[in-house]
């Protein structure tokens, strides 16, 4: 009987020793996970604060509106952590409305983007979206005379797109190099490991298209 007991101590200790090793393995993996949770806020706050030291410094833009219109992104683009396509689009309407306030054009912005799409942005990443969004809207808004122009997203073959397609007079990319609003476009396109498809035709419009694989973000 003695020894009976015995072993059911043994057997009770020896539980007792795992349940607490494994708690102990527990509550390492959830401060690993706090840590790692934390580490990623601190470096999206800091992302954040060096859109803002960004935007101080930046020199003026060539005009009044695009000066404007370059600050509501950088501060949009420093206003939380992370991001949805739906922010995205959210705050390219606000572009698009103030584009639409404060020129004189007779150009219909429109915008088609996906209802459900659950891909996040970091704060980098959202402003460098809304830098080829903008300046896509601002060549099209001031050089095209459309009557139309879009800003559309999509998911195709694994890839983001963010399109500028306006339905205006066009020009002759042999006779004219890239200004610049490509030139910004391009490294912003660059940074986000996409690629820049860029066609226009005269009297047929331009299509700025950039693509972005989907597993950057």
């Amino acid at each position: 009987m003695e020894e009976f007991l015995g072993l059911i101590s043994i057997g009770i200790l020896v539980g007792l020793i795992v349940i607490y090793y494994l708690s102990e393995i527990d509550r390492k993996q959830q401060n690993k996970s706090l840590d790692s949770k934390r580490k990623r806020i601190s470096r999206l706050q800091n992302q954040r604060d060096k859109i803002l030291q960004q935007l101080n410094q930046k020199l003026p833009e060539k005009t009044k509106i695009k000066d404007e219109t370059v600050a509501l992104i950088y501060q949009f683009a420093a206003s939380k952590n992370l991001y949805t396509l739906k922010d995205i689009e959210l705050a390219t309407k606000q572009i698009q409305n103030h584009y639409s306030k404060n020129l004189e054009t007779t150009s219909t912005f429109k915008i088609n983007f996906p209802e459900k799409e659950m891909l996040s942005f970091e704060p980098q990443e959202s402003l460098m979206l809304l830098t080829i969004i903008n300046e896509g809207l601002h060549n099209a808004a001031l050089y095209s005379n459309a009557n139309f122009i879009f800003s559309i997203a999509s998911i195709e073959d694994e890839r983001l797109h963010i399109i500028t397609h306006d339905n205006g007079v066009g020009y002759n990319r042999i006779e004219i190099h890239d200004g610049n609003g490509i030139k910004t476009i391009l490294k912003a396109t660059s940074d986000l490991k996409g690629d820049l498809k860029l066609t226009s035709t005269i009297g047929n419009g331009t299509v700025v298209n950039v693509q972005i694989p989907i597993d950057n973000f």
